[in-house]
């Protein structure tokens, strides 16, 4: 599956004044969700592998997130699971680039 960062940031724009994923959750972090979205199962995403995947499939089968996601990945991790709207996902996204 190509993960464009255009495709991604028109999701969040779509989606400004909705919930799109909790800072920190694997399966509900904004990248998982989009995915989750686009590919019809459950995909995870783990910031610091730097990787995303099936959650029925081992992590360490998951595949390599291009380096947009990385650091978008990174900026959005937090240890309170903080939910995120998709502006502030969005401005994340922003902030990571």
């Amino acid at each position: 599956m190509e993960l464009s960062l255009d495709d991604f940031a028109d999701w969040l724009l779509r989606h400004a004044s909705e919930q799109v994923g909790q800072r920190g959750r694997c399966f509900d972090h904004p990248l998982a969700r989009w995915l989750s979205e686009r590919s019809g199962r459950l995909i995870g995403v783990d910031s610091a592998a730097g990787s995303y995947g099936p959650a029925l499939e081992s992590p360490r089968r998951w595949q390599p997130l291009p380096r947009w996601a990385v650091r978008f990945a990174a900026w959005a991790e937090c240890p309170h699971f903080e939910i995120l709207s998709g502006e502030q996902a969005f401005t994340l996204l922003v902030q990571s680039l």
